[in-house]
């Protein structure tokens, strides 16, 4: 049956808008206008509310059916959509309805506005035959779906060949068919309203709207629920730090992200997730990237590697990597690997300077080391573990050594352990209990110079009248500033010693003895001056 040309009557019967679903969008992150704009979805769709997600709108990609929003854009889009163009989780398809508001209309002097025959939207070999239209539909089935009206049928049926004259035959007491099809407009529902802001954290009722089952997706290769994430009560913006959704696509997360979790064991708690690949890829998944060329695997991987740890790190282990730069393995061309060792561990320095660039990362350590390879050398655990904190204070100071491989800056020590006696009087019960050796008599004696230092200074009070204080020589105690002269040269400028030793006071009173090399000479009696 084809469409036949005549003249229709369009009437709209009602359109309730919805109590707006509003989403709440705003530019880009650096964008230069920082201002918000607010855009209606649960109303009749707009180009302004498709626009942040569609910059472009393309055509239809189903075979049985030719549509290209560009050739629709002079008419609203609220004439095709009679509601959001995506809600519960679905995006509907505009009813055939919509379309004979234009198609098979003749609007006086413009004549036919849009075609109206078929086959110009649904090409060979598409069926024309609705799927509702069983097999018997003639027959009885037509008339029971009759009830909710039989004007949807005038839009490919004309009525005294179609239908009157079989009614006639049949014997059928119906009366006539409509004469033509009337164009309505269906009454939409109220919904509640839902703000959603791209810019701020993304969180589940961002997504329900438009996703009501967060899972209906399919990625080849990929297994992964956010159920089981959900459970756990991590938050979506572990995984989104972004709003996943915008003008340039679907942001999807990077593998890497997921391995803040997976294959990471903490302290006491084990292994918070699973590494084994076959547990979120499927089993026909090509787990070796394609850019893992036979150059790549023999010699290429270097600059990868050193760019960008973090991405080997996700599959590989030391162990794979260490067993091939030791030296001796095959390779993937034939060839022997040879030992690969950097040129700066060769160096005599590096073992009192590897621990300074291990804590400022400035080193791909983890490439070759475990921390199985750190305690041949370190008597503590390497790194420390979550509790180390806590659990080194125990070690009474006996690992003294040991941390000064790499903390040798001792202000990053002292903002723990002094952080008590800041402030506090320069005076022996301040100090013994943890110093020891500045018990010692005479003070010149202790082989510690920084404790030997502070040890002769506990006389001050006998002279004095009252201590020194810690505030008295280091400024910002425990965050780092000490009170010096020269800053470039550090703590161990002696010009501060000398605003004391030797110097008068107002009243032209020595404030303290040992001017000048007297003043070395207590403690380094073999400098010949």
């Amino acid at each position: 049956m084809t469409r036949r040309s005549r003249g229709r009557l369009t009437i709209i019967t009602a359109v309730a808008l919805a109590a707006a679903v509003v989403v709440v969008l705003a530019y880009p992150r650096g964008a230069a206008s920082a201002e918000s704009r607010t855009i209606t979805v649960s109303a009749p769709a707009s180009t302004a509310s498709c626009m942040y997600c569609h910059p472009t709108l393309g055509g239809s990609d189903r075979g049985d059916l030719v549509f290209d929003h560009a050739t629709h854009i002079v008419a609203q889009c609220a004439a095709c959509h009679y509601g959001p163009a995506h809600a519960e989780g679905a995006s509907p398809t505009p009813p055939m309805d919509s379309c004979f508001t234009c198609h098979d209309l003749r609007h006086g002097p413009q004549g036919l506005l849009a075609s109206g025959e078929c086959r110009s939207c649904h090409p060979e070999p598409a069926p024309l035959r609705p799927a509702t239209h069983v097999e018997d539909w003639r027959d009885e089935p037509h008339a029971l779906a009759s009830g909710e009206g039989v004007n949807r049928c005038m839009m490919c049926h004309d009525a005294p060949t179609d239908c009157d004259s079989c009614h006639s035959d049949e014997g059928v007491d119906v009366g006539p068919m409509p004469a033509m099809y009337l164009s309505t407009v269906p009454q939409v529902s109220a919904d509640p309203t839902v703000t959603i802001d791209p810019d701020g954290p993304v969180t589940m009722a961002q997504c329900t709207y438009c996703h009501a089952d967060i899972d209906d997706f399919d990625v080849d290769g990929l297994i992964f629920g956010h159920s089981a994430h959900l459970e756990r009560a991590y938050r979506c913006e572990s995984c989104h730090p972004v709003f996943p959704h915008g003008p340039a696509g679907t942001q999807r997360i990077e593998m890497r992200s997921c391995y803040r979790c997976h294959s990471l064991v903490h302290d006491g708690q084990g292994e918070v997730a699973t590494g084994e690949c076959e547990k979120c890829h499927t089993e026909d998944f090509e787990l070796i990237p394609p850019d893992h060329t036979l150059e790549f695997l023999t010699g290429e991987h270097r600059e990868r590697a050193l760019e960008d740890a973090a991405y080997c790190s996700q599959c590989h282990t030391s162990e794979s990597c260490v067993a091939c730069h030791n030296g001796g393995v095959e390779m993937a061309d034939g060839t022997e690997s040879l030992p690969v060792i950097p040129a700066d561990h060769r160096k005599p320095q590096w073992a009192s300077e590897h621990g300074g660039l291990f804590l400022a990362q400035e080193g791909l350590c983890a490439v070759c080391h475990e921390p199985a390879s750190c305690q041949t050398c370190h008597l503590t655990t390497m790194p420390h573990p979550g509790t180390w904190m806590t659990e080194h204070a125990k070690m009474n100071g006996s690992l003294t050594n040991d941390c000064r491989v790499c903390h040798s800056d001792r202000e990053f020590c002292q903002d723990c352990h002094h952080d008590s006696v800041r402030s506090v009087a320069l005076i022996p019960e301040n100090c013994v209990e943890c110093h020891e050796e500045m018990k010692t008599e005479p003070a010149t004696a202790i082989k510690v110079a920084g404790l030997a230092e502070h040890a002769v200074h506990f006389i001050v009070e006998e002279k004095k009248g009252e201590p020194y204080y810690c505030d008295d020589c280091h400024i910002g105690f425990g965050s780092g500033g000490i009170h010096v002269v020269n800053a470039a040269t550090g703590p161990h400028d002696m010009r501060i010693c000398y605003e004391c030793h030797g110097a008068l006071d107002y009243q032209n009173i020595l404030i303290a003895p040992y001017r000048g090399s007297e003043l070395c000479l207590r403690c380094h009696t073999d400098l010949n001056i």
